[in-house]
């Protein structure tokens, strides 16, 4: 639990503003659609952890984020573009999905901005992440990070 605690203090401080944000909706892992990426990675131990995303769809690619601003600006490789997201929510789950000695973290973002024309500004949903003891993070196993 106290683990939890600190992913949640470590997304939240650096995000955390008066407007809504990030969209991502965990689903079943797949071929990348439009607006799904097929990876997050990442460390959100350290505050101004840095997450990137790969196997993104709709042209997306790979992005990266820094969690050191709020709201965070995802920067789309090749010059596509940026979007703009902000943390709405983060709770976690009593029974994990995540390997032992890692938590399940299920996170509620929203998107404030978009510069590529792919991701639907004011769209929300969720992500759900597994958050090792060093704060690095990947996917839950079997869902997408979807915009």
């Amino acid at each position: 639990m106290r683990r939890i605690t600190l992913a949640v203090a470590a997304w939240s401080i650096p995000l955390i503003a008066p407007t809504a944000g990030l969209v991502g909706l965990a689903g079943p892992a797949g071929a990348s659609a439009p607006g799904t990426c097929t990876q997050a990675t990442g460390n959100i131990g350290i505050v101004g952890g840095t997450v990137t995303l790969k196997g993104c769809g709709g042209g997306l690619g790979k992005g990266s984020v820094s969690l050191a601003s709020s709201p965070a600006t995802i920067t789309w490789k090749g010059h596509k573009g940026t979007t703009v997201i902000i943390l709405t929510s983060v709770g976690g789950q009593q029974l994990s999905r995540c390997a032992a000695g890692s938590n399940e973290l299920d996170v509620t973002f929203s998107v404030t901005a978009d510069t590529t024309g792919k991701v639907p500004v004011g769209g929300a949903g969720s992500v759900d992440i597994c958050e090792d003891s060093a704060g690095a993070i990947s996917l839950v196993k079997h869902t997408v990070f979807s915009f």
